[in-house]
């Protein structure tokens, strides 16, 4: 029986990403897909025949550009295309504001509609991008282990404190006091205007269950302004739509030597003595392998262990981890 040393579940956007690096690493590979094609919440769908779009993923401005150096992707066909406009808001009663990637031409746009927000407008971008370089840090960091920490983490550890000294006193003090932030009230500390409000804020709460005022919601605001966007956000499309990022990355996976199967479900992660061994498919074959990495979402990953493996707490908080309603998005 061929042995990997990692078999990847799922082929979204995350697990293609974790394949490609691994089997850059000289490791083998092997990604499992229960989809008939590679993606995930990165694909581009037929909504009529002919007629593709975005499925809830229509941007990539939160793919990393060492990510796109990394894996040779531009080599593989992915264009990205970066407006000049990140953001809009249109007003019913005509026009709206357009928030331009260029802070000063952002804020003129804001001074034609409300002209006590303009410099507020240029405080808080400053002000986010300066938090943010800091959140690059984290949002880079490989998470410690608490019950084992290693030299590693200790020296991440040193290399987050260095980043938060850097900041400096009076941006120290902010940063701790906006990350746990609702973001409503992070972005009214220095706007007024509703509809601009609204605009900022909604980067806060984007692809998650929290509402504006949600405590934790500015946190995500700053972590999704990390890579120089400010508090516009960095706005980014692939050309061919998410899709093209999805193939990219397939096609890099393969080019380092992973082996990539769509149409087959995993059902099963199998295990011996409190270690992964592979994974048990839905045709009843089963796939050795020294690691097993999941993609899939916390609930659907503890769904493919046994209680016993996955242990009473584990289990319960996974099962308490909310993920209640719909989305409906419209892209214009």
């Amino acid at each position: 029986m061929t042995v990997y040393d990692a078999v990847l579940v799922g082929a979204g956007h995350n697990g293609l990403v974790a394949a490609a690096y691994l089997a850059k690493a000289g490791r083998r590979v092997l990604v499992l897909e229960r989809a008939e094609e590679v993606g995930g919440l990165a694909r581009t769908l037929e909504i009529a025949p002919g007629y593709r779009a975005p499925g809830p993923l229509a941007t990539v401005g939160g793919l990393r550009r060492s990510v796109v150096r990394d894996l040779g992707l531009a080599s593989h066909g992915l264009r990205v295309v970066r407006p000049e406009v990140a953001a809009f808001a249109p007003d019913p009663d005509g026009g709206g504001i357009a928030l331009h990637r260029d802070p000063h031409r952002a804020a003129e746009e804001v001074k034609s509609r409300s002209p006590a927000d303009a410099e507020g407008y240029l405080k808080l971008d400053r002000r986010v991008r300066s938090v943010a370089s800091f959140v690059a840090y984290v949002a880079a960091a490989t998470p410690p282990d608490l019950e084992r920490p290693s030299l590693a983490d200790a020296l991440t550890g040193l290399t987050l404190g260095r980043a938060f000294r850097r900041l400096g006193e009076r941006a120290r003090r902010e940063a701790l006091r906006m990350l746990p932030m609702p973001a409503a009230d992070l972005v009214g500390d220095f706007v007024e205007d509703e509809r601009l409000r609204a605009l900022l804020a909604a980067r806060g709460v984007s692809l998650t269950a929290m509402g504006p005022w949600a405590a934790g919601s500015g946190a995500w605001l700053l972590l999704r302004s990390v890579g120089g966007g400010g508090v516009a956000g960095e706005t980014a499309y692939a050309i061919g739509g998410p899709g093209a990022l999805a193939q990219a990355l397939a096609t890099s996976a393969r080019g380092f030597g992973a082996e990539i199967r769509t149409g087959e479900e995993v059902v099963a992660v199998t295990t011996r003595d409190d270690r992964a061994t592979g994974v048990a498919l839905a045709s009843g074959e089963q796939i050795a392998a020294r690691a097993v990495v999941s993609a899939a979402d916390p609930k659907r990953t503890l769904g493919l262990l046994t209680p016993e493996v996955a242990g009473p707490t584990l289990l319960w908080r996974g099962r308490n981890l909310r993920a209640p309603g719909s989305v409906a998005l419209v892209n214009v």
